[in-house]
């Protein structure tokens, strides 16, 4: 807090002036924000410099901003199984965090890796994760759980998809291209191409692992495609029609 009359501000971090611009404002006012924040904004040594009409600037003391990482949740699972089999559930290992997951059939559990013993058609479906570290929440990460009654070899809960777009930018979620039930079909093979026709990735089978990047063909600027729409070529391998369509891949 300040007093006095024609009064000005000026905060810095450490011996450098902050500017109005990108999350930062009122840095010449008496109360800075920065808005959104990040772990780059992370200092110990922001201040304030204040000016009057009276002689000498007054400085304010030092003060500390930490900004803690926002944790990054992955969940997988042993999808598919057999009804009566156990689910297992799993999550990468944040240190420090905590987990929460959620599900089917009013299912919670904080265990970083719960098991469902024995399954029923009831647990089928959307499991979702969300882990926490240091005050912090990452953004849910989802895991779909598939049963089959494997006595009579009919699946319970898994419907083919192919989606028309995904965004590959770190975030946890949606960062590969998944195709809902390719893994029912172990002999597929599936290509992307560009606008011009040129093959950028390419797997036989695929796994859902593609991620954005071009792994074959002429690479300028680097791995990383940009924004925009792909072309794709997708044969189950079992006699069936070859799927043709297009991929929207945004940031």
């Amino acid at each position: 807090m300040t007093t006095g009359t024609v009064l000005s501000y000026q905060w810095r971090k450490g011996l450098i002036n902050l500017i109005d611009g990108g999350n930062i404002s009122g840095a010449t006012t008496a109360t800075l924000i920065i808005n959104p924040v990040s772990v780059l904004d992370t200092a110990s040594d922001y201040n304030l410099i204040v000016t009057g009409t009276c002689l000498p600037n007054d400085t304010s003391i030092l003060v500390s901003l930490t900004v803690n990482s926002k944790p990054i949740a992955t969940a997988a699972s042993n999808s598919t199984i057999c009804i009566g089999e156990a689910i297992n559930l799993t999550a990468t290992t944040v240190l420090g965090a905590t987990y929460q997951w959620s599900g089917p059939n009013g299912y919670t559990s904080s265990t970083q890796n719960p098991v469902i013993l024995s399954s029923t058609t009831l647990d089928a479906g959307i499991y979702s994760l969300t882990v926490t570290n240091t005050g912090c929440s990452s953004t849910p990460a989802t895991v779909t759980v598939v049963i089959n009654d494997c006595a009579s070899d009919t699946t319970i809960v898994l419907d083919f998809n192919i989606p028309e777009g995904f965004s590959p930018n770190n975030d946890g979620t949606n960062d590969l291209f998944v195709v809902r039930g390719i893994d029912r079909f172990p002999k597929n093979t599936f290509v992307i191409f560009n606008r011009w026709g040129n093959k950028i990735f390419e797997a036989s089978p695929y796994k859902n692992e593609w991620d954005g990047k071009a792994t074959t063909g002429i690479r300028i600027g680097g791995d990383d495609l940009p924004v925009g729409t792909y072309f794709y070529l997708l044969d189950l391998g079992d006699g069936s029609e070859i799927y043709k369509g297009t991929i929207y891949l945004n940031k």
